[in-house]
């Protein structure tokens, strides 16, 4: 079994609370705006219905993290799991040069993103350290401790289709969270993936020119199954996650279609 009955309780309680939040919200109908005019002369009475499941979907996305840390402390143990983590990081000037460097090519279209090269890179400058050191403040999403093979995963979590701004961010973050374990650990076991939690392109190979600019998909970004399995340590764990969402929808089909139906002006 890849989930435990306590991880799934909980999940369960984190759908619950996003369900509800929207089907409270079904009395107070938003003002129709898609953004389309042909589509509100078309769709206008349901545009409300359309609105309120957009907004459930984003913020069900922004459970995901939550729903992630569950999975990792269930499979890892708490002590291995951190969220949210944010840090100080004090990194020799010469590292952030490398990385910056790395981000500019990149961004100029220079060069393809190639993770293992990008990762030696760090840590050859991490071993020849500037005198000078610089100071950020960085946010990590998801850092997962290995204590067996003592290595260290640093995980950025996003949607399929993250905007052009975020894309570049994750990238230096993920870049300095290398240079930062490093120096925690004082080990080169360490990797750090752009989490994507669904392939919007399923069952297609996942493409998206705005991540693949700076990030390889063998190694700069783990996808799906990949990520969630990686995370429950089982191969099961991404069916069971859905499974589990499902089990939601049907034993809740009555409850959410009378919470949004009142979305709907039939006459």
């Amino acid at each position: 079994m890849s989930l435990s009955v306590n991880a799934k309780k909980e999940i369960n309680t984190l759908i619950e609370a996003v369900v509800k939040k929207y089907i409270s919200k079904a009395s107070s109908k938003p003002k129709a705006n898609s953004g389309n005019p042909f589509v509100m002369a078309l769709l206008k009475d349901f545009e409300p219905l359309i609105h309120r499941i957009h907004g459930l979907k984003t913020s069900l996305g922004s459970e995901m993290e939550k729903i992630a840390e569950i999975i990792a402390i269930d499979a890892w143990g708490k002590a291995n799991i951190q969220r949210k983590v944010k840090v100080n990081v004090a990194l020799p000037k010469n590292v952030f040069q490398t990385i910056d460097s790395i981000i500019n090519n990149l961004s100029n279209a220079k060069t393809l993103s190639d993770y293992e090269k990008e990762r030696k890179m760090i840590f050859d400058a991490c071993k020849k350290p500037s005198k000078t050191t610089e100071q950020h403040t960085y946010e990590f999403d998801l850092v997962v401790t290995d204590p067996k093979k003592k290595h260290t995963y640093i995980l950025e979590m996003k949607g399929p289709d993250p905007n052009t701004t975020e894309v570049p961010g994750a990238k230096k973050r993920l870049l300095v969270a290398i240079a930062w374990a490093y120096f925690s650990t004082k080990s080169e076991r360490i990797d750090s993936h752009f989490a994507i939690y669904y392939n919007n392109k399923y069952p297609k190979v996942y493409k998206n020119p705005k991540v693949h600019y700076y990030f390889n998909p063998a190694g700069g970004t783990i996808i799906q199954e990949d990520f969630w399995n990686f995370l429950g340590k089982n191969t099961q764990t991404f069916n069971s996650l859905t499974k589990l969402f499902e089990s939601y929808g049907k034993t809740n089909k009555k409850k959410i279609w009378d919470g949004f139906s009142k979305l709907i002006d039939i006459k």
